[in-house]
């Protein structure tokens, strides 16, 4: 028995630990405006595994029920806990995907649980061992994946829902170039703002054996939930773990909850092509209404030679609940381009903002940069439309320039007055006698003037022509067809986007324009 057991816990440790790739732990309350005394959460666990080496099963990491006593635990302020350690989660999760090319599986759960009003609690998944880390190697590190539950009632009333990450796990980075791998992030309550960190391992384990920095490389750093990482070794597996969490506003520093994301990142030695491949993005206005079937494409560009590297895969990092997707497929027409159809009805349940994210690889392990698209589902019956075109060959600016006509009539007028001056001279003469007696004379000249000014009016007249001029500009790529398609998503103007000598366009044609 003794030796079952041992056998039974080297081979969880040797087939699931070592080819352990990270992941997230992640909570949110059913009804944010619950008064009741117990609230009800969904706790929703998210891992990623080697492929090659852990079963793609309904209960992941064992593939069998020998491990279903292995629950997440609390580890902090568990007196406060709300009774979740009477009833814990099991750490079992479902296989939702796998990629042969990468080698790689993800498993999910999403499990619900009552706990008292105002609980708040550290809650952990623990375990061992990542696969052998950094430069020179660090074999054998435990893991600690960590979440901060708080159903306290923030200020506004409402309980908290803590912001979501979406990663994929192993990044690739190519030897000596520095790389900045941003980790998307989304919050539903509106005007939080969500900051990201380094995990610790003070007064709560956090982190386990992958404390920043203890496995990666000195220069590496962590800002605005982007890390900037370069590696100087090829062949080398670095680890990260960070955690994610949201205040109430700018000022705050206390956080409402804290999300962990942990994750490999592998060195690779320089590929034969450099250039990363693109993907499409979608229209903006991406508003849909519950219980409407909606489908719509992704596509991705390979810019590199096809004959020298193709788009080997393509991985949704972040998924919206529901939604199907097809699987990869190259265009018969065009070896550059691939594309994905996604089809989706959303439910009642989904109203409001639901997250898309995903991102390619080419068979060097290039990744594209991580496209993130946000669906709004409402009830409302205004639909937007989302236009896709694009000109793979050429693109044609016609642009017209128009100066305009202005006739000015100016009309001068001068006026000439006459005015008339009036000058009386009044001269006084006084004679005086020695009697008693006095006469005065008064002679009195006027003398009158008169200028007169005469009023000239003069008409200036002043034309300015209109010049037009014709300007046609062309931009070539390195492609053979042409297409423009409209596909009906979810009233949206179509955007044009100009673009620069040597550039090409990011948007595709639709799946349809392929096919035919």
């Amino acid at each position: 028995m003794c030796w079952s057991i041992l056998l039974f816990f080297y081979f969880f440790i040797f087939a699931f630990g070592v080819h352990f790739k990270g992941g997230t732990i992640t909570w949110a309350p059913i009804d944010p405006y619950d008064n009741r005394t117990s609230i009800n959460i969904t706790i929703t666990q998210s891992y990623l595994w080697t492929l090659t080496h852990v079963q793609c099963s309904n209960n992941v990491p064992t593939g069998t029920s020998s491990s279903s006593s292995a629950n997440l635990i609390c580890v902090a302020d568990c007196l406060t806990d709300g009774g979740y350690s009477t009833a814990p989660i099991n750490i079992l999760t479902k296989c939702t995907w796998t990629s042969s090319s990468l080698d790689m599986m993800k498993s999910e759960a999403s499990k619900q649980t009552t706990l008292s009003a105002g609980a708040h609690f550290y809650l952990a998944y623990k375990g061992g061992d990542w696969a052998s880390l950094h430069d020179p190697p660090k074999p054998g590190l435990p893991w600690t994946i960590l979440t901060y539950i708080d159903l306290r009632k923030r200020s506004d009333g409402l309980i908290n829902t803590p912001p979501v990450a979406k990663f994929v796990s192993p990044q690739y980075a190519i030897v000596n170039r520095t790389v900045q791998i941003n980790i998307p992030v989304s919050d539903v309550n509106a005007g939080d703002v969500v900051r990201c960190r380094w995990s610790t391992n003070t007064s709560t384990d956090e982190c386990g054996g992958i404390c920043y920095p203890n496995t990666v490389p000195y220069s590496t750093t962590l800002s605005n939930c982007t890390i900037t990482f370069t590696g100087h070794k090829a062949g080398v597996l670095y680890a990260v773990a960070m955690q994610v969490e949201d205040f109430l506003n700018s000022t705050s520093n206390t956080p409402m909850s804290s999300v962990p994301v942990q994750m490999l990142i592998y060195v690779q030695p320089e590929p034969n092509c450099l250039i990363k491949p693109i993907i499409s993005p979608l229209d903006r206005c991406l508003e849909v209404q519950v219980g409407d079937l909606i489908s719509f494409n992704i596509f991705i560009m390979n810019l590199c030679t096809p004959t020298v590297t193709q788009i080997a895969d393509f991985v949704v990092s972040g998924d919206v609940t529901g939604m199907s997707r097809s699987n990869l497929t190259t265009s018969p027409t065009n070896l550059s381009l691939s594309y994905v159809s996604f089809t989706w009805t959303p439910h009642i349940n989904q109203i409001g903002s639901n997250q898309l994210c995903v991102l390619a690889f080419t068979s060097e392990n290039l990744q594209s940069d991580t496209y993130c698209a946000t669906f709004i589902v409402s009830n409302s019956s205004n639909r937007c439309l989302t236009t896709i075109s694009t000109t793979i060959t050429s693109t044609t600016t016609r642009t017209t320039t128009t100066s305009t006509t202005t006739r000015t009539t100016t009309t001068s007028t001068t006026t000439r007055t006459t005015t008339t001056s009036t000058t009386t001279k009044t001269t006084t003469t006084s004679t005086t006698t020695r009697t008693t007696t006095t006469s005065t004379t008064t002679k009195t000249t006027t003398t009158s003037t008169t200028i007169t000014t005469t009023t000239i009016s003069m008409t200036t007249t002043t034309t300015s022509s209109t010049i037009t001029s014709t300007t046609t500009s062309i931009v070539t790529t390195a492609f053979t067809s042409s297409t423009t398609s409209t596909s009906i998503i979810s009233n949206v103007t179509p955007t044009t986007t100009t673009n620069a000598p040597g550039e090409i366009h990011t948007n595709f044609p639709r799946l349809s324009s392929l096919i035919d």
